[in-house]
């Protein structure tokens, strides 16, 4: 039997399947943290939009100014772009459509999460809204 080079070649299979294994770790980090990155600029969002619905909130507008305001648009931009931080942001409108009963409305707040001018991540947040309260 010849044994000559055996050593070799398992020294090689070994540091192959060691190298694979550290390029497995190393990818799968990666993408774990390219997850919690996009989980994090979501959840900014998402805290953005509830803002701008508090803001809404604060402000107490009245339907009927809100409708006088509308004239005879179904949507309504109450507050425009608002920034929180260097990279999140929210705008809110009102919207009188979609079957709802006199004195109701949807506050929508959209919040975001930009880096420059574009944006990463996005959260729209609805609220009925009826006769200056929440439902």
């Amino acid at each position: 039997m010849n044994r000559r080079g055996m050593a070799l070649i398992l020294v090689l299979v070994m540091s192959a399947l060691i190298g694979m294994s550290a390029m497995l770790l190393f990818s799968t980090t990666n993408m774990e943290t390219m997850i919690s990155g996009n989980v994090r600029r979501i959840n900014q969002a998402k805290m953005s939009s509830m803002s701008g619905l508090n803001h809404f909130t604060a402000l107490r507008f009245d339907y009927d100014a809100l409708r006088e305001q509308a004239g005879d648009l179904q949507t309504l931009q109450i507050l425009s772009e608002t920034r929180l931080s260097d990279r999140t942001f929210y705008e809110v409108k009102v919207h009188f459509c979609c079957g709802l009963n006199e004195g109701e409305y949807i506050v929508e707040s959209i919040g975001y999460y930009k880096k420059s001018d574009k944006i990463l991540a996005s959260k729209i947040t609805r609220a009925l809204f009826s006769s200056g309260q929440t439902n």
